[in-house]
């Protein structure tokens, strides 16, 4: 647009979303610019789980922050049952979400995106074919289009004026550091599911290290950072060999379809649109993805026209076609699996011993129509 602090487009967030969507506009000549209200590199709370889905969407070398290959998985359900797969290819990695994020960002610069940490946006105003942003420190920004990737409490929607995200679950981490000789295998995934309502407790490898931590879609629970030093006590692979450190918790904004995208000239994506998977709680195959399309909606968008009044329009028609289906159905699935665990606990293990069930649901090869389809089979032979 000319000016300083004046760009065709302003990414807010440099999370995956807002990175990968930055890094497709600049390696196609779009005047954008990325605001990350805090320094790059910055800590995320993630466990870090990387499907192949996400690495195969994303198309960048990210092993520079890769900390462990999954080679299995084990399932625990309610009453104890236990299922573990090994898998011939890999389920997926664990990544280093400060390396793995700052990677994206570091490409976007590359490609010409302005990289700008620091900058909080505390304030956005809209008009027809102008945004303006306006930072803490006082600094604004200007921009025809907007991308809000700035996560579960978005100022970018909050300014839209757009309803709060109804449906949001809980989720807290801590870091298990070894401190003998007694440690767990660097390679496995752990899920249990028999000890929060609608949802799980996970162990994941982080390194050397280890995260142990719960992800539930229910908006209140009772405790949650003892019900995870309960559950180390009490487990005996992890009770006295590990030094155990709380790293956070948040609030996790799960898809249910209800509420708008964005606006107009200003989209939203990721955490900020609520694109999580509510069964498993997974998003960031979709925050990169959702960055991918929010791109393509803006590329294609800006050939039509030098108005950005239909960006919204055009976003939302892409996520339909891809995202907002597998959601829906993962929320449909999700609700009957934790209303019918043990059922549903049983119809899984049969599939998982015919077929690499779930190396595919791990890496995200399999989408829930065809898990759904399975299923309901199963149960039929089950009953």
């Amino acid at each position: 647009m000319g000016l300083a602090n004046e760009f065709e487009v302003l990414v807010v967030g440099g999370g995956p979303s807002g990175a990968t969507c930055a890094l497709n506009l600049a390696a196609s000549g779009v005047e954008v610019a990325l605001l990350e209200k805090e320094s790059i590199p910055r800590f995320k709370l993630c466990a870090g789980g990387l499907s192949r889905r996400a690495q195969r969407h994303l198309g960048l070398d990210v092993s520079a922050a890769i900390l462990n290959h999954v080679e299995a998985l084990e399932l625990l359900g309610h009453h104890r049952l236990r299922l573990r797969k090994e898998s011939t290819t890999l389920f997926g990695s664990i990544v280093d979400r400060r390396r793995f994020d700052s990677i994206i960002v570091h490409e976007a610069r590359k490609a010409g995106c302005v990289v700008i940490d620091n900058a909080e946006v505390r304030k956005a105003t809209f008009a027809d074919s102008d945004a303006k942003l306006t930072c803490g420190g006082g600094e604004t920004f200007r921009s025809r289009a907007v991308l809000g990737a700035d996560g579960a409490r978005s100022v970018i929607r909050r300014s839209l004026g757009l309803k709060r995200l109804k449906h949001h679950g809980v989720t807290v981490m801590f870091e298990l550091e070894p401190n003998g000789p007694a440690t767990l295998a660097e390679n496995v995934i752990k899920f249990d599911f028999g000890v929060v309502r609608d949802g799980y407790v996970w162990i994941f490898p982080r390194g050397k290290r280890f995260s142990v931590g719960l992800v539930t879609s229910r908006c209140r629970v009772s405790d949650p950072k003892s019900r995870i030093l309960s559950y180390v006590a009490e487990d005996e692979a992890l009770s006295g060999g590990f030094d155990v450190r709380f790293r956070g918790g948040s609030v996790v904004p799960f898809w249910t379809g209800e509420h708008a995208l964005g606006n107009g000239g200003c989209i939203l994506a990721g955490d900020a649109a609520g694109l999580i998977d509510s069964f498993v709680g997974e998003g960031l195959s979709w925050a990169i993805r959702s960055g991918q399309l929010a791109a393509s909606a803006i590329l294609s968008t800006r050939k039509r026209s030098r108005s950005y009044r239909h960006l919204h329009s055009a976003y939302f028609g892409l996520l339909k076609q891809e995202v907002l289906p597998e959601l829906r159905r993962a929320l449909w699935f999700g609700r009957f699996a934790y209303k019918c665990p043990e059922l549903v606990f049983k119809g899984v293990s049969k599939l998982a011993h015919n077929r690499d069930l779930l190396g595919k649901l791990a890496q995200n090869e399999i989408p829930y129509r065809s898990l759904i389809a399975d299923m309901l089979k199963q149960l039929v032979r089950l009953r």
